[in-house]
C-alpha cells in the first residue's frame, strides 16, 4: 500500500520503541530470574540471538499490521491482532532459541521475557489509541449526496464503526455545499461513490477552502488511479494506468509462494484432514468433501474442493441460495470447521493444482458472477487474477458487506499487489479467523436477490 513519508517516519518510529521494549523486557526477565545478579555465561546465549530476535519482532508485528496508525480502529481489535501476534512470536522466539548458543537462554526467561514485553506493548497502543480517540474522537460526519439507499448505508456503517470515533451530522445535497452554516455542522464529509465527477470535485474544493476532511467511496476509477505511477512526457505530467493485472515477474514469484506455502501448510494440517475425513462422514450422511464449480482466473471454470458442512444435497429443493446464520442445513460438525475454516484446507489442493492462490479474491459461482456483472459493471476485473483462499477483502470486510464494497477490496488488492502484501494478508487472516463474525452466514432479514447488495455466497456461507 501507498503510505506517505510521515506515516513512514511513525512506524520506524514505533518499530525503534518496540525494539527497545523487546530488549528492556528480556533483560529485565533475567534480572528477576536470576535475583539481579545475571551470570555472564546465561547472558551470552541471549545476546548471540539478540538481534535476530529483533529483526523477528519487527517482521512479526509488520505482518500483523501493528505499526498502521491507530487512528479510527476498533480497540479490541487491535488488542487481539496484538495477542495473536505475541502468541506466534512466542513460538519464533522458541524456534530462534534453540538454533545456535540461543538454545541455553532458560524457557522461563523467554516466557517471562515475552509477557513482560506484551504487557508494555500493550500499554504503549492502549496510550496511544486513547491520545487519538481523545485528539479526534467523536468526529462529525455530514454525508453529501442525494436521499437514496447509498445514504442510508453510509449512515449505518457509520454508526456502527467502533464506538466513538464517528457522529452523525446529517445528510447535504451537493448543491448546498457552498453553504457555511452547512459546514459549520461537521468535521469530515463523506461522498458517495455515485456523484459525479464535477460533484465531488465541487466538494473538494469547498472542503479545501473551509479545512475539512473527506472520506470518499471510491468507484473503479478512482481504484485505477490509486495503483497509478506518474511519468514525465517532455514537460508533461501523466498518470500511468496499466490494466488491473499482474505482470510476469509477479506471477511467477507469487506462484512460487503459493507452492511453497501450500505444501507446508498440507503437511502441518495433515491430522486435522486425516481426522475430518474420517469424522465428516461418520456424523452425516455423505462424503467428506465438497466439489463445486467455481469461475478462476480470466472466468476459467475449475473445481473446488471443501470438507462438506452441510446436509447433503443441500440444495436441491432451493437451487443457489444464501446461508442464514443459524441455517438448518450446517452440521454441528460443520459449524465448527466453518467457524475455525476448517473446511477450507482441501483448498491447498486447488492452489498446488495452480486453479486458485493462497492470497486473491475470493471465487464465486457462475450464478452469482452474472447477477454480479448485471450490477457491477466492473465486477469482471476480479478474475483477472487467480482467486484466493484468502484475501483483503476476507480481512478487512464482514458478513454483512455488500458485493459492491468487496469488489472495492479485490480491485484494491489487484491495483496495489505485491509480495509483502500477500505475507501481510496471510498473517492478518490468523487474527481474522478468531473473529466469530467474520465466519457467520448472512441474518434472514439481510439476505436479498439483487446482487449490488448481497453477499458473495461461497458455499452458501460469507467468507469475511
Amino acid at each position: 500500500m501507498v503510505t506517505t513519508g510521515e506515516s513512514q517516519d511513525k512506524k520506524i518510529l514505533m518499530m525503534g520503541i518496540d525494539l527497545a521494549v523487546l530488549y528492556g523486557s528480556f533483560f529485565l526477565a533475567y534480572f528477576l530470574r536470576f535475583h539481579h545478579q545475571i551470570p555472564r555465561e546465561n547472558l551470552d546465549p541471549f545476546l548471540s540471538i539478540a538481534p535476530w530476535l529483533g529483526v523477528a519482532a519487527v517482521l512479526t508485528f509488520y505482518f500483523f499490521d501493528l505499526y498502521s496508525s491507530p487512528a479510527r480502529k476498533d480497540y479490541f481489535q487491535m488488542l487481539q491482532s496484538l495477542i495473536v501476534s505475541l502468541a506466534f512470536f512466542v513460538v519464533v522466539v522458541m524456534a530462534i532459541s534453540f538454533w545456535g548458543r540461543g538454545f541455553a537462554v532458560p524457557r522461563s526467561v523467554i516466557f517471562l521475557g515475552v509477557f513482560l514485553q506484551g504487557l508494555g506493548m500493550i500499554l504503549l497502543r492502549t496510550a496511544a489509541w486513547y491520545t487519538h480517540w481523545m485528539r479526534n474522537g467523536k468526529q462529525r460526519v455530514l454525508i453529501v449526496g442525494a436521499e437514496d439507499a447509498d445514504t442510508a448505508r453510509y449512515a449505518r456503517k457509520l454508526l456502527q464503526h467502533s464506538t466513538g470515533w464517528f457522529t452523525l451530522a446529517g445528510t447535504v445535497p451537493v448543491e448546498h455545499m457552498a453553504d457555511p452554516e452547512v459546514l459549520n455542522r461537521a468535521d469530515i464529509l463523506l461522498l458517495s461513490s455515485r456523484l459525479s465527477k464535477d460533484q465531488k470535485e465541487q466538494v473538494l474544493r469547498v472542503a479545501a477552502r473551509y479545512g475539512k476532511e473527506v472520506l470518499l467511496v471510491p468507484d473503479a476509477y478512482e481504484l485505477f488511479l490509486a495503483g497509478s505511477g506518474w511519468q514525465q512526457v517532455d514537460d508533461m505530467l501523466v498518470f500511468s494506468i496499466t490494466p488491473p493485472a499482474l505482470t510476469a515477474l509477479q506471477r511467477a514469484v507469487k506462484r512460487s509462494l503459493d507452492v511453497i506455502c501450500a505444501s507446508v501448510l498440507l503437511v502441518l494440517a495433515s491430522p486435522a484432514m486425516i481426522l475430518l475425513f474420517i469424522l465428516v462422514p461418520l456424523t452425516s450422511k455423505g462424503p467428506a468433501l465438497y466439489r463445486q464449480e467455481r469461475l478462476g482466473e480470466r472466468g476459467r471454470p475449475y473445481v473446488l474442493y471443501k470438507f462438506r458442512s452441510m446436509v447433503q444435497d443441500a440444495e436441491q429443493g432451493t437451487g443457489p441460495v444464501l446461508a442464514s446464520e443459524d441455517d438448518p442445513r450446517i452440521t454441528p460438525l460443520g459449524r465448527f470447521i466453518r467457524a475455525t475454516r476448517l473446511d477450507e484446507l482441501p483448498q491447498l489442493f486447488n492452489v498446488l493444482k495452480g486453479d486458485m492462490s493462497l492470497v486473491g479474491p475470493r471465487p464465486e459461482r457462475a450464478y452469482f458472477v452474472e447477477q454480479f456483472e448485471q450490477a457491477l459493471p466492473h465486477y469482471q476485473y476480479r478474475m483477472a487474477v487467480k482467486p484466493g483462499i484468502t484475501g483483503l477483502a476476507q480481512v478487512m470486510a464482514n458478513y454483512s458487506t455488500t458485493a459492491e464494497d468487496k469488489l472495492r477490496y479485490d480491485l484494491l488488492y489487484i491495483r496495489n499487489y505485491s509480495l509483502m502484501l500477500d505475507i501481510k494478508i496471510m498473517f492478518q487472516t490468523l487474527a481474522t479467523i478468531l473473529r466469530k463474525d467474520r465466519a457467520a452466514g448472512v441474518r434472514e432479514q439481510g439476505i436479498s436477490k439483487r446482487p449490488g447488495v448481497s453477499p458473495d455466497s461461497d458455499e452458501q456461507k460469507t467468507y469475511g
